[in-house]
């Protein structure tokens, strides 16, 4: 009784700003894109130092476009960390906020890690890729983007055992404040969300990579049809390894709520999906429809995580669907439009950068980025002028 009365005081007493349930799905939704690129960081900067110490010719060639890809996949993970991240705070706050309370000290060092990563990875990108220099630099951005996924790990996990929180803060009745012991954590878990889903994303843009460039003129087959090979056989290679990690996630966390059953389940047709789903795709051309295969995937994986969390807090009668709410309209509004401008802005982008591998910019595309330059400056001047009329 007093844990359950505990988790409903340790809501926000606003409440949140929109239906709880909406918030639940754009959670799930948006950690896909999310631990794509985190995932796909990892696969990037891991292959670029195996290529450069041990690979042969043409894996290093592909090994200089990873050590570029890794920097960037840790920024678009950062960056499309921010939703999910919003969300699990709006609906989820009492786990979020005890979490960070017991484990403060990671989670303040947090940024100082992603940022060290980040910086390590740039540094063999722009001094080391092209040589193959800096080698420590490359495993020490690995390693603190390890360190970074094992705090955000230990913080998820934290939160799913609020019948543990008096005593981690408190042993033997004396307040521990120093935040650095590492409380609940599941290895089989972040195994099969770190290392083995880094194999299928690094394989999945293997694949892209070989199928958009193939599409070049000057496009070198013989090298493209190495690199897409090497994609199939990672994520070939990953499946029954997802499938086993998945099955110890399965019988030692999901046991915990009951969920083993249902796990396991999940994780078998998983497996299957994307071992029969890539044993038939051209290496060359399949691509697109790997990607869709490993994203289908990740919605699911997203979806087991969320049901875990539910079921745990529901043993306290903490229930999504039952936290407050208010309909901020005002709140609501800015929300979509700026999500509206963000999607336009970024879809601008992202089809510039595909144009220009071809290299042409098509009309439509150039109307489209003037399209959404406008809005985002009246993005810009709505925010402006909402500040001046607040401050007025």
């Amino acid at each position: 009784m007093l844990n359950t009365e505990m988790l409903q005081m340790m809501r926000d007493p606003l409440g949140a700003p929109i239906h709880p349930t909406i918030l639940q799905v754009l959670l799930v939704a948006t950690f896909v894109l999310h631990i794509f690129f985190v995932t796909l960081a990892l696969g990037a900067a891991s292959f670029a130092l195996w290529a450069f110490l041990r690979g042969n010719e043409w894996q290093q060639r592909f090994a200089r476009v990873a050590a570029r890809l890794a920097p960037n996949a840790v920024g678009l993970g950062v960056v499309t960390g921010i939703a999910p991240l919003l969300f699990v705070q709006t609906i989820y706050d009492p786990l979020w906020y005890a979490a960070n309370t017991l484990t403060g000290f990671w989670s303040t060092l947090f940024i100082f890690v992603v940022m060290g990563g980040y910086s390590m990875a740039y540094l063999f990108y722009l001094k080391g890729s092209q040589q193959g220099k800096l080698i420590w630099a490359s495993a020490l951005s690995i390693a603190l983007l390890l360190l970074a996924g094992w705090i955000m790990h230990v913080l998820a996990n934290t939160g799913l055992y609020p019948e543990y929180w008096r005593e981690w803060y408190a042993p033997d009745r004396e307040p521990d404040t120093r935040g650095i012991i590492f409380h609940a954590y599941n290895l089989p878990r972040v195994t099969f969300l770190l290392l083995v889903s880094a194999l299928l994303s690094l394989g999945v843009t293997l694949m892209l990579f070989a199928w958009y460039f193939r599409q070049r003129d000057d496009a070198d087959m013989a090298y493209l049809t190495q690199v897409g090979a090497l994609g199939k056989r990672l994520a070939l290679f990953a499946a029954p390894l997802l499938w086993v990690s998945g099955l110890a996630w399965a019988f030692t966390q999901g046991r915990q709520f009951g969920l083993h059953v249902v796990m396991a389940m999940a994780f078998t047709f998983m497996a299957l999906l994307i071992r029969e789903g890539f044993r038939n795709l051209d290496p060359l051309t399949g691509g697109v429809r790997a990607l869709g295969f490993w994203l289908l995937s990740l919605l699911g994986i997203g979806v087991i995580r969320e049901v875990i969390r539910a079921t745990s807090v529901a043993r306290f009668n903490y229930r999504v669907a039952d936290y407050p709410f208010v309909w901020d309209w005002a709140s609501v509004i800015i929300f979509v439009v700026t999500s509206v401008v963000g999607v336009a802005v970024i879809a601008y982008l992202a089809l510039v950068l595909y144009d220009s591998g071809k290299g042409e910019v098509r009309p439509w595309v150039e109307k489209l980025g003037s399209i959404s330059i406008g809005m985002l400056g009246a993005w810009l001047a709505l925010f402006i002028l909402l500040g001046v009329r607040l401050y007025l």
